[in-house]
């Protein structure tokens, strides 16, 4: 076998002890030298298999004897499909609606919430239609988990509502609650709160590589893919008064929609996989 075989066969043996539960997460693999002994080949030959583990999310990072370890993945949905429209902020207890969602999946939640003014970005200024660097307000969440026994918080989802400068000024009895760097739940939700109702939503998801910032904020394994989310709000006037921007780690979230289907009595004999 040449080196190059030689690798994949170590990476596919592992990958596949790894995928039947042989290696459990947060267990260490074999280090470079064990596997070296083992296959009988170079270390350089299992440095590279273990590089691809890594690279393909499987394994954490490591060098030499220290090893790696097998990655913890999540299990976390977020609800576009009921989020902002079949369920509400829970106001008695201060709970919003993406806190609401995690805990009925059986975690703990919490959010660091900054609000900062600044220019719009080339995304955001085509999300709200303005021109781009006009000022702007962000409202960043950085949204983490935990669960016990054996789970402490992990950062999970980095939530930021971008908005006009005069929406996010609107005050309710003196005060403007999207500038308050504090969670905030209010009856039928903020944007109502303040006067505005949101006719319209308009999504747009993919998945991408992280930033750099992004790989800090998530503390993102090399190689962890990010997906991103964005919800855009249209008011009754036809203007996008916010676009709420969800970049979630690859690993530990995902976007998970209920769409009813509808039946068309006239459409009888119509092709359904169009």
């Amino acid at each position: 076998m040449d080196a190059r075989t030689r690798w994949q066969v170590i990476y596919n043996e592992l990958r596949e002890a790894i995928e039947q539960g042989k290696y459990k997460a947060g267990e260490q693999v074999p280090a470079e030298r064990e596997l070296a002994e083992t296959y009988g080949v170079a270390r350089s030959t299992a440095r590279t298999a273990l590089t691809r583990l890594e690279q393909a999310g499987l394994v954490t990072a490591g060098a030499g004897s220290l090893g790696r370890t097998v990655r913890q993945t999540l299990s976390i949905h977020f609800d576009a499909s009921k989020f902002e429209l079949g369920y509400r902020d829970d106001a008695v207890r201060g709970v919003d609606q993406w806190l609401n969602d995690v805990e009925h999946q059986g975690w703990e939640g919490r959010q660091q919430v900054t609000v900062t003014t600044r220019a719009a970005t080339a995304d955001v200024a085509r999300w709200l239609d303005m021109e781009p660097d006009t000022r702007v307000v962000r409202r960043r969440r950085i949204r983490s988990v935990r669960k016990a026994p054996g789970i402490e918080w992990i950062p999970v989802m980095v939530a930021d509502s971008w908005f006009p400068e005069d929406v996010a000024n609107r005050t309710v009895d003196g005060v403007a609650p999207l500038l308050l760097e504090r969670d905030i739940t209010m009856p039928g939700g903020i944007i109502r709160s303040i006067g505005i109702r949101q006719a319209k939503f308009v999504d747009e998801i993919r998945a991408r590589m992280p930033r750099d910032e992004e790989v800090t904020l998530l503390a993102l394994p090399a190689g962890t893919p990010v997906g991103e989310h964005a919800r855009i709000g249209i008011d009754d006037t036809g203007r996008r008064i916010r676009v709420l921007v969800s970049v979630f780690a690859g690993d530990r979230q995902f976007v998970r929609y209920e769409l009813p289907v509808g039946h068309d009595e006239d459409s009888k004999g119509a092709n359904d996989d169009r």
